[in-house]
């Protein structure tokens, strides 16, 4: 992969997704939440300032503050649609809507999960076999009710690179208070060993050429939880700011790849934006 859009991905799910090495997918429930209304065709950039903290790989992934770059999207033509949203664990997802209702609506979704990883990337790589990308082909269920949301997602690799599958449920509550919309969103997200084996374990042939212990990593279950508030400064700018906490499995942290033994992500990101 190109190196500066790996970084750009990098960065995005990152901010995003905080560590957890989970989906959720375009136009999910906490786009819907942050701003109490259901995803439509929209276009917005702005300016963010974020913070994080937790695990690592190496010596400059694991805390980070600073200013990022927003740009978010949404295009919807005859049920197919394409979003990026880089607040969401997917920030660029591809799909179709086959059903939808008053309180429900399945999506068929196409994205990429996890970012891959080489030698190029930082030295502690040197030695490992490069991990690719992965593209993961999935379907999504959402259930509306007044300020309540659900949403249910299920997703197997097709690009051949671990076959794995990931599953994830999560659940949003809103309130808005005048202008001020604020949000809650608690997640269990749990991929199996073949995912989480590809990106954390280490083989035998390759601790034998490192300095790692082999290392078989099994199927994982995360949590995480969410609270944000949205307030729309006028019909075009609007401002948001979100923390989240990550409580990510052991087998992942046990992974001899890994610089420490925490276990606990948090992570705070604001952003001001102008919306056409």
């Amino acid at each position: 992969m190109n190196t500066q859009l790996k970084q750009t991905l990098v960065t995005a799910l990152g901010l995003a997704s905080l560590c957890t090495l989970t989906s959720s997918y375009a136009g999910d429930i906490a786009y819907e939440l942050r701003n109490n209304a259901k995803v439509e065709d929209y276009f917005e950039i702005g300016l963010g300032a974020h913070s994080y903290s937790g695990p690592s790989r190496t010596e400059t992934d694991g805390n980070e503050t600073g200013f990022h770059g927003v740009i978010n999207g949404s295009y919807n033509w005859k049920g197919f649609f394409v979003e990026s949203y880089n607040e969401s664990t997917t920030p660029f997802v591809v799909g179709y809507n086959a059903f939808e209702n008053d309180n429900w609506s399945f999506d068929i979704t196409l994205a990429p999960n996890h970012i891959g990883f080489d030698e190029s990337d930082d030295d502690r790589y040197i030695g490992l076999d490069e991990r690719d990308t992965d593209v993961m082909l999935g379907g999504r269920i959402i259930g509306r009710f007044g300020a309540n949301i659900v949403q249910f997602n299920a997703q197997h690799d097709i690009s051949g690179n671990h076959k794995g599958h990931s599953l994830s449920a999560q659940f949003g509550r809103n309130l808005q208070y005048g202008d001020w919309n604020f949000h809650g969103l608690v997640g269990a997200h749990y991929s199996d060993s073949n995912v989480n084996d590809y990106y954390n374990g280490v083989t035998a042939l390759e601790a034998q050429r490192t300095d790692y212990i082999a290392y078989d990593a099994g199927s994982i279950l995360n949590l995480s939880a969410e609270v944000g508030v949205t307030y729309p400064i006028n019909e075009n700018w609007v401002f948001r700011t979100t923390a989240r906490y990550v409580d990510i499995d052991d087998d992942i942290i046990d992974s001899p790849l890994f610089l420490d033994d925490s276990n606990q992500v948090t992570g705070i990101n604001t952003s001001l934006t102008y919306v056409f």
